[in-house]
């Protein structure tokens, strides 16, 4: 084979030339600068310092927040595998290596919103569900009043209820819901009154939710007939089955044509992906959706009126090579471009994120 041309060789040799951040894209490149200029922990050593989700810094003070990342380790009503709490912790380990540009958007969500690691929610007393649930209200009721869009990681589904009645204080949005469950069942469950399996129920006595505004994907296994409040007070469920029939375009028409232009919040459960792709979940599921199928649905909401979006069970105890945490991270990077877009399209404004 001949040798490459003189010409040849030196435009690749000058093409190589510049450092690991050296990049055409003039955005990228300013926000890039800037992030190292401030000592952003974007690029640092893998084996130390500080892991924070997606390397936003940490901070609690929420008059300069505009997106938190809150832990939820809420594990109380967990009805089958134990570990939840633990979601959070490895989900940061991995959020670490995801970002900051989406690849195919350019977006940068710190070059949007003021984006910060809120840490973990405490909970003083993590075995009394109503103790934990009026904390996990409260914080999130702290956020509805700075305007703060939260995006968390917990935590069993049960999270989800006090999230929405503090996000919302009673004035109902839109729900777009991946799940194997429906989380609407009648009644007491295990003994509680507030537990996994009346998440979205409870959600919609209070309020927080619009059922004619939701959307339940992915739902499947042996217990359908307990969600039967869901089709009764007005969601759309579109049954795994159906996103069999209808495919994933189907189900975006219909996430568009139910949520409409109005506001809405975005709760996936991992068990509604299917085990093969993502086993460290509370309640491993057979046939649901795929990776691929997934990332279709978490990017057809952009555009959309995102208030506030979270990932429960990811249970790290029955993930050891850490497969689901990488991907609910990854999937996770689109969910924080897609809500930090709508937090600006919101509120009519930027502000950058700053690590000093």
């Amino acid at each position: 084979m001949p040798k490459f041309s003189k010409e040849k060789r030196e435009r690749l040799r000058a093409l190589a030339e510049g450092d690991f951040l050296t990049t055409k894209d003039p955005n990228i490149a300013a926000f890039l600068s800037r992030a190292v200029a401030e000592k952003a922990p974007l690029f640092e050593d893998a084996f130390g310092g500080q892991v924070t989700c997606y390397n936003a810094p940490s901070s609690r003070n929420l008059d300069e927040i505009d997106v938190a990342l809150v832990g939820v380790p809420f594990e109380v009503t967990a009805p089958v595998r134990a570990g939840a709490r633990f979601g959070p912790r490895s989900f940061r380990e991995w959020a670490a290596y995801r970002g900051p540009v989406h690849d195919t958007w350019k977006t940068i969500p710190f070059e949007l919103c003021s984006v910060a690691d809120y840490g973990d929610v405490g909970l003083p007393s993590p075995h009394d569900v109503e103790d934990v649930t009026e904390t996990v209200t409260e914080v999130f009721a702290g956020f509805r009043k700075h305007g703060i869009a939260p995006f968390s990681i917990g935590g069993v589904h049960t999270m989800s209820y006090p999230i929405l009645k503090g996000l919302t204080g009673g004035e109902p949005v839109g729900l777009v819901h991946i799940d194997d469950h429906g989380d609407t069942a009648r009644g007491v469950f295990q003994g509680g009154e507030i537990n996994d399996c009346c998440v979205f129920l409870k959600a919609v006595l209070d309020e927080a939710i619009d059922p004619e505004r939701t959307v339940q994907i992915g739902l499947r296994g042996a217990l359908s007939n307990v969600w039967e409040f869901s089709e009764d007070s007005g969601m759309r469920v579109i049954r795994m089955h159906e996103v069999y029939d209808i495919g994933v375009e189907g189900v975006i028409e219909e996430i568009h044509r139910v949520v409409g232009d109005g506001p809405f919040y975005f709760s996936i459960d991992t068990d509604g992906i299917d085990a093969a792709y993502l086993p460290g979940t509370q309640f491993p599921e057979p046939f649901g959706l795929t990776s691929r199928e997934m990332l279709k649905i978490v990017r057809c909401l952009r555009g959309m009126d995102m208030i506030g979006a979270d990932i429960a069970e990811l249970c790290p105890p029955y993930d050891p090579h850490g497969i689901s945490a990488n991907f609910c991270a990854a999937f996770g990077f689109e969910i924080l471009c897609v809500l930090a877009e709508a937090h600006v399209a919101r509120h009519g404004q930027r502000r950058k994120t700053h690590w000093n």
